[in-house]
């Protein structure tokens, strides 16, 4: 970790509030957050090094500071050491809600027009204004954003929304439709929407996924999805394939690309209590995992709000919160599933956090090795259920926890309050989280890193490591380099070590390794 209960990232008068973070491939991270240090709240950003030292200037960098307000900032990587940071933008007053965007550059300077290009914009004075929110954000691979949104222009008095996606490049232009492609339009008919998810297909386009009432008299709220190609043409069926049309409601999905396709989670009520779901669709959209999804968990009472993440190996990891043991409280469970939907860990899963209080708002990031790192809110130590901290745990591919049980404190300050935490990968096998805090009364964001590596002294005690084991070593020497391995060795060469590398190092360099150890301690592999 950087620091007991984490960095400052912003600490300016008024709230700061809704951080995102994105982790970049050179080191460190991004936050973005809404900031009221004036009268309204406009786009702060921050970039942090691997050491959480703040690189831009202190309190953050403008991104934006337009009229009125601008709140729910999401961010991903541009690929050049920035980040393309997305928001709910709302310039025009009382004339409707629009999506912006803001290039950041790896110096913290803003790269296109002052206050951000549009993503999705109204002309002011509408008699009967619509709105564009409830956006979400991913990179395309190529130094641009893939953008969907909720957007009530086909209504906009009763407020149902259709859902809308756009591609922008690295120069912010639109490069689909000017104020996106309709994955899901009304006609004569309107319904609710929410939710929307996205995630990339790997070749310039978007899966796009949502919560959807077309059905409500006969199932409630179920689930579509639709892909949106890299051309900016819809491919699969016109307002997207059925994910999962049950009887009861489904709600608030997760997904993740894996395989040219995604798989989704969802919460679900066709038992009359709250379940946790999950399918795969192909990219095709074509379910793989049967007619409305597989069972992941129907334990007594509700399992809500599940979050999925790849695990490295074709198949996914699954954490929702889970009221089992009691009504009043939820703890955290978790399983795997392999690419066939398989559960590979406990019938209804893994129990991850059962302390006291209550454990809520699951997120969490792939790790090294199909091992996942989970966070979460929590209140074992507050005397008040609106007082939160926030912990975390590390599960490996065999469902073993590698920390403390019942998790380790991200931040833990009792009497105050740590929510709303947002995570990114670092690269390396570990876990950026940024959250708001209210330690200074006001509500600030901090932030923190965790790493699966423990830090040794010396080789000697990497090479007394169980097989398996993730460890960082101090820097040392390259004593003899080969192709595809390397030999580092202490100083006086009473102990070395092999180094599996497929890029070119040379005899004398110094480098620092983290990795697992491999062949029994006689060889680390890099992660």
């Amino acid at each position: 970790m950087w620091s007991e209960n984490g960095v400052a990232v912003c600490t300016a008068p008024g709230s700061q509030e809704s951080p995102s973070v994105v982790g970049l491939d050179g080191g460190g991270v991004i936050v973005a957050w809404a900031d009221r240090r004036g009268d309204d709240y406009d786009i702060y950003a921050q970039r942090l090094d691997t050491q959480g030292r703040e690189t831009w200037t202190r309190g953050g960098v403008l991104v934006c500071a337009a009229d009125y307000d601008q709140q729910f900032p999401a961010v991903t990587v541009d690929g050049a050491g920035g980040a393309i940071i997305v928001w709910q933008d709302g310039r025009l007053g009382d004339d409707g809600l629009q999506i912006f965007a803001q290039r950041i550059g790896a110096n913290g300077a803003v790269a296109w027009q002052a206050d951000g290009l549009p993503v999705c914009s109204y002309a002011a004075g509408l008699n009967d204004p619509p709105s564009a929110f409830s956006h979400v954000v991913e990179s395309d691979g190529a130094g641009g954003a893939l953008i969907a949104w909720r957007d009530t222009r086909s209504d906009p008095v009763t407020g149902n929304t259709e859902i809308f996606v756009q591609r922008i490049n690295s120069s912010g232009a639109p490069i689909w439709t000017v104020n996106g492609v309709k994955v899901l339009g009304f006609a004569a008919t309107k319904w609710a929407t929410r939710n929307p998810i996205i995630a990339s297909d790997g070749a310039g386009g978007a899966i796009v996924a949502w919560q959807d009432a077309r059905n409500s008299a006969a199932s409630s709220n179920d689930l579509y999805a639709q892909r949106v190609t890299a051309a900016g043409a819809v491919s699969w069926t016109t307002n997207g394939v059925a994910v999962c049309t049950a009887s009861g409601d489904q709600g608030y999905p997760d997904m993740v690309a894996v395989g040219g396709g995604v798989v989704l989670t969802w919460e679900d009520k066709r038992s009359g209590s709250y379940d946790i779901y999950a399918q795969r669709l192909d990219s095709a959209g074509a379910v793989q995992w049967g007619t409305n999804g597989r069972l992941v968990c129907n334990s007594p009472n509700d399992q809500r709000t599940p979050r999925v993440v790849s695990d490295g190996a074709g198949g996914v990891v699954l954490a929702w919160t889970d009221k089992r043991s009691s009504a009043l409280s939820t703890d955290v469970y978790a399983q795997r599933l392999d690419a066939t939907g398989t559960a590979l860990w406990t019938t209804n899963g893994l129990a991850v956090c059962t302390a006291l209080g209550s454990q809520t708002r699951v997120r969490m990031c792939p790790s090294y090795s199909s091992a996942t790192i989970l966070t979460w809110m929590d209140t074992r130590n507050e005397a008040s259920v609106a007082l939160y901290d926030i912990y975390a745990q590390m599960l490996d591919g065999t469902e073993s926890a590698k920390w403390t049980a019942d998790g380790v404190p991200v931040a833990a300050l009792t009497g105050t309050t740590q929510r709303m935490q947002q995570t990114a990968g670092d690269g390396m096998g570990g876990l950026y989280a940024a959250w708001e805090d209210d330690r200074t009364s006001d509500w600030n964001v901090f932030a923190q890193r965790l790493s699966p590596y423990a830090p040794l002294r010396d080789i000697a005690a990497a090479k007394s490591s169980a097989l398996g084991t993730p460890v960082a070593l101090p820097a040392r020497t390259v004593t003899g380099a080969f192709g595809g391995f390397f030999y580092i060795e202490e100083d006086e060469r009473y102990s070395g070590i092999r180094v599996a590398w497929p890029m070119p190092v040379t005899t004398g360099d110094q480098v620092t390794v983290t990795g697992i150890i491999d062949l029994d301690g006689e060889g680390c592999i890099p992660k």
